[in-house]
């Protein structure tokens, strides 16, 4: 282990950027198994491989390896324990969680879905303790990128088999977080800017085949977002572009690039989409979701401190529509992340969540302020693509409820693990 954990400290960081497939392994053979369990969760939590072998899925793999990821960080003497502003905040978050399950309306509603919570928990100290290296960073960013592409490529071949065309019920994702067109949209929307981010950053490392690869990641991630047919994602990928555009602080140029994107993404969409934003605020979904929005906000007057309770919407929405009548048909969820954080969490909750997300630009801001000090321009880049990133969430999460899902609490992560790596190499480049 000594004789490959040396020579993986003699691999540049610029054979990782120019993803020297040989350099990389011989660095992954010499990292700690924490980081090793801790990628191969990413892959079962995005890829699903048991998919394609079902006869497999009787035993909780995903629970078995994060188990294991938990118990090999603790052995891991490398790894150090993250303060972080964003820690508070999380922890308090996940309190009201745990409070608002113990006093909820349906107790028996929360607790069984605790585990998902406690996932998450688990995941996000997991990723800013252990991912605390810029080669750790950079393989686990390429691995999220990864997984993700194989979600794009079948969202884009789904898009190209209909002909570009409309459908309905759009494209969807494997069984799991992003079974549904909707999530599979938030999913491809983060995707597109931090592939988008990656792009930037590297693409002079690369050969023509290597750019013409990762060129492609961002391709497909934009087009399966429209071959959702979902308004929110759509919206949530126009947010990112236009926050790249304004970031790209180049004047006359930026405004015509927002208007030729806007052109090109007018220009491709398909008729019955365009149809579907002429009628927005007038159709029976949007609707619906605007009285579904008004029931979340009586709810939170109702229930201000610790809401309805952890997962309980669809108990408390059934309760007090027991004959049919009003919006019982529609109480499978809020359509809305942030009437679903206020509604079952309560005000303090909500506040903090949103607490959270700005915090998120701040740690982002420190990021590239250590980069520019250490003139890196991987960090600056994905600093960037992961602000991309939560404002396209943001956007999207506003039509759909996705609180408890991977988006926001990967993110989160992954924007506290960046600012710890960058301010790690700026303290060692200054000693």
């Amino acid at each position: 282990m000594k004789f490959t954990r040396q020579k993986q400290n003699n691999i540049d960081i610029e054979d990782y950027y120019s993803v020297k497939v040989r350099s990389i392994w011989l660095g992954l053979k010499s990292e700690s198994a924490a980081f090793w369990w801790l990628c191969i969760y990413v892959l079962f939590e995005y890829v699903r491989p048991l998919y394609l072998f079902p006869v497999l899925e009787v035993i909780p793999w995903a629970q078995i390896i994060l188990l294991l990821a938990v118990v090999t960080t603790y052995l891991d003497k490398s790894v150090e324990w993250v303060r972080s502003p964003v820690n508070s905040l999380f922890i308090a978050f996940f309190i009201i969680v745990f409070l608002s399950s113990l006093f909820a309306f349906s107790p028996a509603a929360s607790w069984v879905r605790i585990t998902t919570v406690i996932n998450w928990i688990l995941i996000y100290f997991l990723i800013i303790n252990v991912v605390n290296s810029e080669k750790r960073y950079f393989v686990f960013i390429m691995l999220f990128l990864l997984a993700s592409f194989k979600l794009s490529q079948f969202g884009f071949r789904a898009f190209a088999g209909r002909g570009f065309s409309y459908a309905g019920w759009g494209v969807s994702g494997p069984p799991g977080w992003f079974q549904n067109s909707g999530e599979f949209g938030i999913q491809m929307v983060i995707f597109t800017s931090l592939s988008a981010a990656f792009v930037l950053a590297l693409k002079e490392y690369w050969g023509r085949y290597k750019r013409l690869f990762f060129y492609l990641m961002p391709i497909t991630g934009f087009f399966s977002v429209i071959a959702t047919s979902s308004r929110g994602d759509l919206l949530g990928i126009v947010g990112v572009c236009i926050w790249f555009i304004i970031k790209s602080r180049k004047g006359l140029k930026a405004l015509i690039g927002l208007l030729f994107i806007g052109w090109a993404l007018y220009m491709v969409m398909p008729p019955e989409f365009k149809g579907e934003f002429q009628s927005a605020g007038e159709d029976s979904t949007s609707i619906e979701r605007l009285e579904l929005w008004q029931y979340g906000m009586d709810i939170m007057l109702k229930h201000p401190v610790l809401g309805i309770g952890y997962d309980n919407w669809r108990a408390y929405c059934w309760f007090e529509n027991p004959n049919g009548m009003g919006i019982k048909h529609r109480c499978h969820e809020a359509h809305n992340t942030f009437v679903e954080a206020v509604s079952e969490l309560g005000v303090p909750a909500f506040l903090i969540l949103i607490l959270m997300i700005f915090f998120m630009f701040i740690q982002n801001s420190r990021s590239r302020a250590y980069a520019k000090q250490n003139n890196n321009k991987f960090i600056l880049y994905i600093s960037h693509g992961l602000d991309g990133g939560v404002v396209g969430y943001v956007i999207s999460a506003i039509f759909i409820s996705t609180l408890f899902y991977p988006f926001i609490w990967f993110q989160l992560a992954m924007t506290v693990a960046l600012h710890e790596v960058s301010k790690k190499l700026a303290v060692n480049n200054t000693s």
